[in-house]
C-alpha cells in the first residue's frame, strides 16, 4: 500500500474552503542572525554565532605566536551617558561554579560611538586589548573545547559612565577577567548586555 503525506497547507485546500496565515505558517530552524537579541534594546551579537552555536570557521583559531583572529562582534543601542565601553568574552568551566572562569578577550577604552569589531581586528582598533585565555600574550582566544558536548560562552559589553582607573591606558597582558572585574567595581554600569553562545564539539 502506497503511504500518501499531506502538507498542512494540502490539507486546507482539500477540506477548508479558506485557511488563515496563521494555519498554513511553519517554523524551520535554520539558524536566527540576531541569536534571538533584541535589537530595540542595548545588545551585542556575532555574525560568527548562529542560532546561539558558534560556527565551525570560528572554532580553534591557527595561533602565530600565540595570537589568533578575534571574533566578529557588533552593538547597538548604547546608552546616550555611556562615555566609554569594555567588551569581555568567558567561560565557566564548571557551570556550577562560577567562582572560576576562562577569559577570551578583554577589551577597554572603546569609544561610544564605535559599533562593531570586524573579524580579526580586535587588536587594531583605537581601544586597549588584554591577555589571551593563558596570559601567554596580548590576544584574543578562540573556543576549541577539547571534550565532547556543548559548552557555553559569554560575551559582554558594558556601558560605563567612566574608564576605571586601575585599567592602564595601553594594551596590557596584565589585564585577564579577575583585573576586568575588579575594575567594574569602581565604576557605574550604566548598562550591559550579554550574548550567550554554545560551542558543540561532537
Amino acid at each position: 500500500m502506497k503511504q500518501f503525506s499531506f502538507s498542512i497547507l494540502t490539507l486546507c485546500i482539500l477540506f477548508f474552503s479558506s485557511c488563515t496565515e496563521e494555519a498554513i505558517t511553519t517554523t524551520t530552524n535554520s539558524g536566527d542572525p540576531l541569536n534571538g537579541v533584541d535589537t530595540s534594546l542595548f545588545y551585542i551579537n556575532s555574525s560568527a554565532v548562529i542560532g546561539n552555536e558558534l560556527l565551525e570557521a570560528f572554532k580553534c583559531e591557527t595561533k602565530l605566536n600565540d595570537i589568533e583572529s578575534s571574533i566578529p562582534l557588533e552593538w547597538g543601542n548604547v546608552p546616550s551617558t555611556a562615555t566609554t565601553l569594555l567588551i569581555m568574552m568567558y567561560h565557566f568551566p564548571n557551570p556550577n561554579d562560577q567562582s572560576q572562569a576562562n577569559s577570551y578577550l578583554h577589551l577597554w577604552d572603546i569609544n561610544p560611538t564605535v559599533t562593531e569589531i570586524a573579524y580579526g581586528t580586535a587588536d587594531e582598533g583605537p581601544w586597549y586589548i588584554g591577555a589571551n585565555k593563558d596570559r601567554t600574550e596580548i590576544s584574543y582566544t578562540s573556543p576549541c573545547s577539547p571534550s565532547a558536548g556543548s559548552h557555553e560562552y559569554k560575551i559582554t559589553i558594558y556601558a560605563l559612565d567612566a574608564l576605571p582607573s586601575s585599567l592602564p591606558m595601553q594594551n596590557s597582558i596584565a589585564v585577564d577577567y579577575d583585573a576586568i572585574n575588579a575594575a567594574l567595581s569602581t565604576v557605574t554600569i550604566i548598562d550591559e548586555a550579554t550574548l550567550t553562545f554554545n560551542d558543540v564539539t561532537e
